[in-house]
């Protein structure tokens, strides 16, 4: 009797146990597999094209998947707008999803200033995946003396010449200086095609004439933006602009430089890749002998802006590991070669690119453009800063204010700006 009641008690503690807890003998269902018990999900906001997503989605994530199987990833598709910067930072103060961010250069440094970011550099092989990447671009990822991404690809910008207006002008090569380009905008009423006086329009321009906006430590503006040789660099662009010489519309953001550069309206105009990029390819071959393409005039070692886009891990990710698996699989010459076909430049130096420069003869101008492109401070206040420059520049274009005093003015209130950072 005694054998049975602890047979008994037994069989009632398992029943009750199962019960309880686990209904899957009862209701006779098979236990989910282990590898999908174990399977990482990740969020990815991106900001790629039509054409990109395409390519990405269908291509690229499933060659990811089928290697990676137990990491899911979640494309997020977002529009790039400064709604989206906030909307990220929001949600990553509040520890919630996305987990990756493909995010805009410029804005890295106030994500880190935030502690929003996962340092990269932390990881044992970093690296090993940073000596294939370009100077420039992984420089972008550089906060506070750590890494806090990875350049996924790049851009900049390229001078793009209208063929009949530069040889009216008696060149049949595309200037090598600013001063080159000066002649060239002096004669037949042509045109430089600048479309605004923001960092990303007109520093190009500003830093080509000479001028300076911060120190080389990015920690102070006075003394650079308003030094003489900045004073001399804006009456320069401003000569330009008051004879005609840059575009008269410019304030008005109504430069119309695509259309302008094919109907000979400018000689010139600077725009990145996606000019031809969204293209079709009849419209390419009808600008084959309309068009020059051309590196942006260098000048001290500085040609164009450099632009693109990183990939970050935010902090409030609960994946850092997987995070920076995808994140290193990106950076392989198989995706990064799949991406350059749709425009994108890539980031790797190891990539084949022969077959995108057979069918984009253009995209070589690009690569040579970026060994001599330039980045913006990478400071936090990127964007207050980019703000008074602007307004200070527009008053000065405008005749608002004189140039020194428009000068000095931006210097101090950038200098109050990059003091509130430290």
């Amino acid at each position: 009797m005694k054998k049975i009641s602890m047979v008994a008690a037994l069989l009632l503690t398992a029943l009750s146990g199962c019960g309880g807890h686990n209904n899957t003998i009862i209701n006779h269902k098979e236990a989910p597999p282990t590898d999908v018990l174990n399977k990482v999900e990740l969020v990815y906001w991106h900001t790629y094209s039509e054409e990109e997503t395409k390519v990405f989605e269908e291509e690229i994530l499933s060659m990811f998947e089928s290697e990676y199987p137990d990491i899911d990833i979640k494309p997020v598709r977002q529009a790039h707008t400064s709604q989206l910067k906030s909307a990220i930072i929001a949600r990553a103060s509040a520890n919630l999803p996305p987990d990756i961010v493909r995010m805009d250069i410029a804005w890295l440094p106030k994500f880190a200033q935030l502690g929003l970011l996962y340092p990269v550099s932390t990881f044992a092989d970093f690296n090993t995946i940073r000596k294939d990447l370009y100077v420039a671009p992984l420089q972008s990822n550089l906060y506070e003396g750590k890494y806090y991404g990875v350049p996924l690809n790049t851009n900049t910008k390229v001078a793009i010449y209208n063929i009949e207006r530069l040889t009216k002008a008696g060149m049949y090569l595309p200037p090598q200086t600013m001063e080159e380009l000066e002649v060239a905008s002096a004669l037949y009423g042509n045109v430089i095609g600048m479309t605004g006086l923001s960092a990303w329009e007109s520093l190009p321009y500003f830093y080509g004439f000479g001028g300076m906006l911060l120190s080389p430590q990015n920690r102070i503006a006075s003394g650079f933006l308003n030094s003489k040789d900045s004073v001399h660099a804006v009456e320069r662009m401003k000569d330009l602009y008051d004879r005609g010489r840059i575009n008269p519309r410019m304030l008005q953001g109504n430069a119309q430089t695509w259309q302008g550069i094919e109907t000979g309206d400018y000689v010139m105009i600077d725009e990145g890749p996606w000019y031809f990029s969204l293209k079709t390819d009849e419209q390419l071959q009808e600008l084959q002998h309309k068009i020059l393409v051309a590196p942006f005039p260098v000048t001290n070692g500085k040609g164009s802006v450099l632009g693109g886009e990183n990939l970050v891990i935010m902090k409030s990710s609960k994946h850092p590991e997987a995070a920076w698996t995808f994140i290193k699989w990106m950076m392989g010459t198989t995706p990064q070669g799949l991406m350059a076909k749709t425009g994108l430049i890539p980031t790797n130096k190891n990539v084949d690119v022969s077959e995108v420069l057979e069918l984009n003869p253009y995209f070589r101008t690009y690569l040579t453009g970026v060994e001599h492109a330039f980045l913006r401070p990478q400071v936090a206040s990127w964007d207050q800063i980019d703000q008074v420059y602007r307004y200070y520049m527009e008053l000065i274009f405008s005749n608002s204010i004189d140039i020194e005093t428009g000068l000095n003015k931006a210097a101090q209130e950038i200098d109050e700006i990059l003091y509130k950072e430290r």
